[in-house]
């Protein structure tokens, strides 16, 4: 690093841009950031959508140092996955996360920690370390103050104006589905055996139940989603509160998800761990844009929800946030010691190499979830359906597939090569 290393200033307090400023400042470079919110502001916000750091996600946690809740955070090794047809058996089959490499890791588990915790509790931390934090909104006008100012601006809330400064990009692939959501975070849900992360699917939608560790100790996230206009959305009771908004989910799931109905019917309003803030109704809209936006002539590089916002019906927020903060800082600290400027060139190419390699799959995966109930999957899945039940391993690599999204097309998309490892998976079990 040359011995006045470059100033990075990064606009956002999330899981991508806190990852970023970690890891710059942890590789010596001057690191300020702007978020609208104090640590104790986002302390006491709302709930946002439940996230989940799958073992990949956590390793490259645990290497910055930022795994700050190790011994609190309930850990889930599996997921089991519930399909559940409008008539018929329920297509049932557990899996573990791991099961499938990607490079270096440290151990086999998931958790999910509340965003609240997470973000308050690195954003101090970063303040500790040296990062100077501004606490203010950041307008157009402020950006224009601040950009000629610093040798790299990273945007990374993609919220209002700053998003639209990046444009969509329709030439990449988002899997892009509107989403509508109602998340409740309960304690006192039920559950049989070891708690793992429930995923279930229908036609009506998906629900999420996840272990979660909050302020108050853990609970449940119970987060239902659906298409705008499907049987779960829940569109009709946003702005209700908590009593009403909870009891109107517990309608929808009754009738179109009775099994996950049954496992909190017996809950109400004060089982709610914080409260109002704790049961919330969301929109989503996924899709991809340029990761290079123009302000007076000066590019800024758009990172994470900015330019990849996830379908969450993939579980891969967490997931994309950190793997493109760790792909942009190995990418600065390369560009710093060429001595070459961080010029609209450098971003295009960082953003790329993140998309190919994480992105685009995590894009696919939820288009395949979308066709699932639409009839649209090609005729080798009833292969796989049927693998899945009889070889354990297989459905292991089904689910690791959630931890690495880019496994799915080495082996599950392409008919041949899924019979291939069927196949081998048959011989290894002598049947």
């Amino acid at each position: 690093m040359p011995p006045l290393s470059p100033r990075v200033l990064i606009v956002g307090a999330g899981q991508s841009g806190l990852f970023l400023g970690h890891r710059l400042l942890d590789l010596g470079f001057r690191v300020e950031l702007i978020t609208n919110q104090t640590s104790l502001e986002i302390r006491e916000s709302p709930a946002s959508v439940t996230q989940f750091a799958a073992p990949s996600t956590r390793a490259l946690e645990e290497q910055a140092g930022l795994d700050l809740w190790r011994e609190q955070a309930p850990r889930f090794e599996r997921v089991r996955l519930s399909m559940i047809p409008p008539q018929g058996d329920v297509f049932r089959f557990s899996g573990r996360l791991g099961a499938s490499p990607i490079g270096e890791r440290i151990g086999e588990h998931a958790v999910s920690v509340d965003r609240r915790i997470k973000m308050a509790d690195w954003l101090e931390y970063l303040e500790d370390k040296g990062a100077k934090v501004h606490i203010q909104t950041a307008t157009l006008a402020d950006l224009k103050y601040y950009i000629r100012m610093y040798d790299l601006v990273v945007v990374a809330v993609g919220a209002d104006q700053l998003g639209d400064l990046f444009h969509v990009d329709r030439s990449r692939f988002s899997g892009a589905h509107e989403r509508v959501m109602v998340q409740a975070i309960l304690d006192g849900v039920a559950w049989e055996g070891d708690r793992q992360l429930d995923v279930y699917t229908s036609p009506h939608g998906e629900v999420f139940l996840t272990p979660f560790l909050t302020s108050q100790g853990e609970a449940t996230s119970v987060t239902m989603l659906s298409t705008p206009g499907g049987s779960l959305d829940a569109g009709g009771m946003a702005g209700r509160s908590p009593g009403p908004l909870l009891a109107g989910m517990q309608t929808l799931l009754r009738e179109h998800l009775p099994e996950v109905y049954e496992r909190i019917a017996h809950l109400g309003v004060d089982d709610l761990v914080g409260g109002a803030k704790d049961i919330t109704y969301s929109k989503f809209t996924p899709m991809v844009r340029k990761p290079v936006a123009f302000l007076d002539g000066v590019p800024m590089l758009g990172m994470a929800d900015v330019v990849v916002t996830s379908d969450p019906i993939t579980g891969q927020g967490w997931a994309n946030s950190t793997f493109c903060a760790q792909v942009y800082a190995d990418a600065i600290a390369e560009r710093a010691h060429s001595g070459k400027p961080f010029d609209a060139e450098f971003m295009e190419n960082a953003f790329d190499k993140f998309y190919q390699e994480r992105g685009r799959h995590s894009a696919v995966l939820a288009g395949m979830v979308h066709n699932f109930w639409r009839g649209t999957l090609p005729p080798h899945f009833n292969d796989l359906i049927g693998a899945v039940v009889r070889y354990p391993e297989v459905a292991d690599r089904w689910i690791s597939g959630f931890n690495d999204p880019a496994d799915y097309e080495r082996w599950m998309f392409d008919p041949q090569a899924a019979r291939d490892y069927i196949a081998e998976v048959a011989a290894r079990a002598g049947s």
